[in-house]
């Protein structure tokens, strides 16, 4: 976190993001203590400090960055599954291969028998020591705990763990049992991955869940009261700096009717004239945007501007546009 707010470059401050890991994993390692938990405890801790430290054009840079890089380590996992797996197979003699499915099969079982006791269990040992009224309203039903039991996959974190096994013993002796651990961890994750993943989607039909709209309810609120606490500090921020009153007036319109857009979508009213003007402005800027960058392009092909000021351009006219139609990046 020291280094996070003294890092203006958003370059750089996601390069301190894409090393802490690393460090947190290697510290824990010359403590002897699991590199693994370090990294999760670190994630937990950098989660929650994060929003209040980091520039926002650091967290733009971020997310695109994290997304991308997710979604490959996902993929590349399963080939690390496999290569892993093919490794520890030719240290196996035939016997060793029988009993380590065998293995397979107990710790899969075992895993999941675990998670359907916690999930049957857990609720009821919250509702024993939290009476609180607010509780009853976290609560679900059984179909809905089978679905979150069935949801439970191993992955990069179980390989993670198998892996950080010593190749050697401090005499030097190769660690017994190592590629043992290293098959039976890849193929509970085999198991849950395919197993349970083509058995989700029934499970999901069987329980028959409502919609979830929690996100969305929740967004809203935030979005709403954020406009609104901002309205009332308008006065206050605008005497800080010393903004004319033309300025003020004008950052005033912009809040309320971004306000009164909010509120007309809590209405759920879908032909309500404050949301039907807003589409319509939306897609009115949208297409003036692409006039803009139609624009730009030609003004490139003609050589009056070079590629660095088409890329800058377009990066502004990026962002306005994706903030217009609302297109998220993947969390």
């Amino acid at each position: 976190m020291w280094a996070r707010r003294r890092v203006d470059d958003p370059l750089l401050g996601n390069l301190v993001s894409l090393v802490t890991p690393f460090t947190a994993f290697l510290l824990a390692e010359v403590v002897h203590a699991s590199g693994v938990l370090a990294v999760v405890v670190c994630g937990l801790m950098i989660s929650q400090a994060v929003p209040r430290v980091v520039r926002a054009d650091t967290r733009q840079y971020g997310q695109a960055f994290w997304s991308l890089s997710t979604f490959v380590l996902n993929g590349a996992l399963f080939v690390l599954v496999g290569l892993e797996a093919q490794a520890a197979v030719r240290g196996l003699s035939a016997a060793d291969l029988t009993r380590g499915l065998a293995g397979v099969g107990v710790a899969s079982a075992v895993v999941i028998g675990v998670r359907f006791a916690f999930v049957f269990t857990a609720p009821y040992l919250i509702r024993l020591l939290d009476r609180r009224p607010q509780q009853r309203l976290l609560r679900t039903g059984a179909r809905t705990r089978v679905v979150s039991a069935v949801a439970g996959f191993r992955g990069a974190v179980s390989l993670a763990a198998a892996l950080a096994v010593p190749l050697a013993l401090d005499s030097g002796e190769p660690f017994p049992g190592r590629d043992m651990i290293i098959f039976v961890t890849c193929g509970v994750i085999a198991v849950t991955l395919v197993g349970q993943g083509l058995l989700l989607p029934v499970m999901v039909r069987w329980a028959r869940l409502p919609h979830d709209t929690a996100v969305e309810q929740e967004r809203h609120l935030a979005e709403c009261l954020a406009t609104e606490e901002a309205l009332a500090a308008i006065p206050r921020l605008a005497a800080e700096h010393g903004a004319e009153p033309q300025v003020v007036d004008r950052l005033y319109r912009e809040y309320e009717e971004h306000l009164r857009v909010l509120r007309a979508n809590d209405a759920g009213i879908d032909d309500e004239p404050v949301l039907r003007h807003e589409q319509q402005y939306a897609a009115l800027r949208l297409a003036v945007l692409a006039h803009k960058r139609t624009t730009v392009v030609r003004l490139r092909d003609e050589r009056r501007i070079d590629d660095t000021v088409l890329r800058q351009v377009q990066n502004q006219l990026d962002h306005e546009e994706v903030r217009l139609s609302r297109r998220e990046v993947i969390d």
